[in-house]
């Protein structure tokens, strides 16, 4: 096997007075003092007074045909005891942030569930993963007289991410 070292040499035809310095963009693509103006043209009304339509909009509604559907094993599993003849109660549960940007989500139980369960909000923002704040999701339970083991998968979708977190909601209702 042969050499793989290039000479150090000059290609033919070179002239130093006509090609590019050696320290000729050194210093980056803002340096120069190229002007004022914008490096990419027709961005130059960028100020306050641009006029930007649409923008990032959270979705309020639970888009239709999304299915709620639970995964074999669940992320998370959350227990706890309510009276049978109470008028409900909520339980705060900590989603930790799963996707490396912001992610939209809709968050609704399973079709098995028990129709005891509610959770708010159903839809918005989830932070990202690193160093992204939890999110809080609102677990209602109301069993009206209803007693025993009631459960529910709660399954929070993230389509843009496609990926879901399942947790496993069981309530002692006695």
């Amino acid at each position: 096997m042969g050499s793989t070292d290039t000479g150090d040499y000059f290609p033919e035809g070179y002239n130093k007075d006509t090609e590019p310095a050696y320290s000729e963009g050194m210093a980056g693509s803002q340096a120069g003092g190229r002007g004022s103006g914008p490096a990419l043209p027709g961005m130059e009304n960028l100020g306050a007074d641009a006029v930007i339509t649409g923008g990032i909009e959270v979705s309020s509604e639970i888009p239709a045909g999304m299915e709620f559907i639970p995964s074999s094993v669940p992320d998370q599993e959350v227990n706890f005891q309510i009276s049978s003849t109470s008028g409900g109660m909520d339980y705060d549960i900590q989603v930790k942030p799963v996707c490396m940007t912001f992610e939209d989500f809709f968050a609704a139980f399973s079709p098995d569930s028990n129709p005891s369960f509610s959770v708010t909000p159903a839809t918005g923002r989830m932070d990202r993963r690193s160093g992204g704040e939890l999110t809080e999701l609102v677990v209602h339970c109301d069993p009206k007289g209803q007693s025993g083991n009631l459960e529910g998968n709660l399954v929070v979708n993230l389509p843009d991410d496609n990926s879901k977190i399942c947790i496993k909601v069981t309530v002692a209702s006695f």
